[in-house]
Formats: structure tokens, sequence, C-alpha cells
């Protein structure tokens, strides 16, 4: 398959200390270069490392998926190089079930007084347009991106892509029982060659962190033993976890499911 990056790998806020280096301090995004452009999801800092190394017609075209837009996810969108490139075109999608409307708030955030050029005094061709309501999946450049509803306030998506022999899903920012999974959701996740599952909080720290939104290393050992997923990848760090706090959440997971890793910035998966 195309190359599919971990860009960030924190949630809630950047992470910035001597003991985050190993698994990093970007927030949550990921990008899928196929050879008709690269597909982007979420835009939180990791983005600013998403065009490294591209050249020429690689980064002229992009499309961009958000989960959600929760701050950790969109704040990277205003640094976002191609945006200010006139030979780039950007197509953002998200889900328009939810109460507010997400076009108009995402351009809000990215515009005066909060960054001094909005997405609409930009260079590049951007489009604004919603998932499609009558279906949850797509193809795009080769690749079938499918998603569903996950457990988090304000609402959140969760991702699936599907190109040449490999899958992965994209599970950040959800709160499961695990002793009571959404059996669509179990589906949704079924034989995925990568599950990137939300691990922010060690169970202990859960308990007092009920509705919050996010999930233990124990939910997602749960959802990837009944997926039957290949390889778990823990990420959406708690920004004060340091290295040996993830090496520990990461040795518990593997106690359970030994196909488990956590994820580091700028990790590649699977590449042509």
């Amino acid at each position: 398959m195309q190359e599919f990056v971990i860009h960030g790998t924190r949630g809630t806020m950047p992470a910035s200390a001597p003991d985050t280096v190993k698994y990093g301090g970007y927030t949550t995004c990921f990008s899928l270069k196929t050879s008709h452009g690269i597909i982007v999801f979420d835009a939180g800092t990791g983005i600013s490392s998403v065009c490294r190394g591209l050249t020429g017609s690689q980064g002229s075209s992009f499309t961009m998926l958000f989960t959600h837009l929760h701050l950790d996810h969109i704040i990277g969108l205003p640094y976002f190089e191609p945006l200010y490139q006139g030979d780039t075109s950007i197509s953002i999608l998200s889900d328009s079930d939810r109460d507010e409307d997400w076009k108009a708030k995402l351009k809000n955030f990215a515009s005066k007084p909060y960054w001094p050029v909005s997405l609409s005094d930009v260079n590049a061709t951007i489009s604004f347009d919603d998932l499609p309501t009558d279906s949850s999946e797509m193809d795009l450049w080769g690749a079938r991106i499918s998603w569903c509803k996950v457990p988090h306030p304000q609402q959140c998506l969760s991702y699936r892509i599907d190109i040449e022999d490999k899958s992965i899903v994209i599970a950040t920012d959800l709160e499961i029982d695990s002793e009571n999974i959404d059996p669509g959701f179990i589906s949704f996740c079924k034989g995925a060659d990568y599950l990137i599952y939300d691990a922010q909080f060690t169970p202990e720290e859960y308990v007092n962190r009920v509705g919050w939104g996010h999930g233990t290393w124990q939910d997602a050992v749960a959802v990837a033993r009944q997926a039957d997923v290949d390889q778990l990848i823990l990420t959406h760090y708690d920004p004060s976890r340091t290295d040996s706090g993830v090496d520990e959440i990461v040795e518990s997971a593997m106690t359970v499911f030994p196909a488990t890793c956590g994820a580091v910035s700028n990790m590649i998966l699977t590449g042509s």
C-alpha cells in the first residue's frame, strides 16, 4: 500500500520536555500518501511534518478528514504550509450530523484575531464539504474510506482505511465500556491490520475521569481481541505522560495482547 504515517501522538495539548522525546509531543494527525495526493486525518500540531520530503506534484492535492473539532485536533491547521501555495487544492470534509455548523466554526478558528490570515484569504484553492449522508464510506484516490460514530463529547468519528491489501482503523477520542462493546464498532474494526486506539488514561486514572471521552489500554486490548486485529497501536497519550509512563501502559497491554506497541511521532506503518 501507499505510505501511512502517524504524525502526532498526544491528546489534549502538545507536550515538550526531555522525558517526552521518545514517543513525541505533537497532537493528533495522520496522513496517507497516494499516487493522486495526500489524505490527512485531523490537523493537530503533528500536521507540521506532513509535507516533509514532498516535491513538486506530490503535494499539490490534499483531502483533509476530521474526526471532530476539539482544539487538539485542529490547532495545526493554520500552520499547514500548502494553504499558502497557489498551485495547491485542499478539500476539507467532516460530519454534518452535529449541533454546530462545523464549516463556520472551523473558518472562525482559522481567522482574525486568532490568526492573521483567514482561510478565505489563503493562496490554495479550498473546498468544504460534508461527508456523504447516504453512505458511511467512499472511494478516494484508490482507498476505501469508511467511518462510524464513537462515544465522545460533541461527537467523534473513527475512520477505517482499506487500500490494496492493508487496513488501518483510526480510533482516537472514544470512551467505551470494555465489558459491553458495541458490536457494530467491533465489526467496523474487524480483521484490521492496524488498530490505532486512544489510551489517554490508565485504568486507575479513568475512575475519576468517566465521561471525559477517552480510553485506557484495557479498552484498547478488549477491542483488539474481539475484532481480531493484527497490530494494536496505542496513541493519544495524556500530555503529562512521560516516556516511561507510556512504556508502562504499553507493557501492561502487551501482557494481554502481545501484538501491541506505542505510537511514535512520524511513525511509518507501511509503505509502497
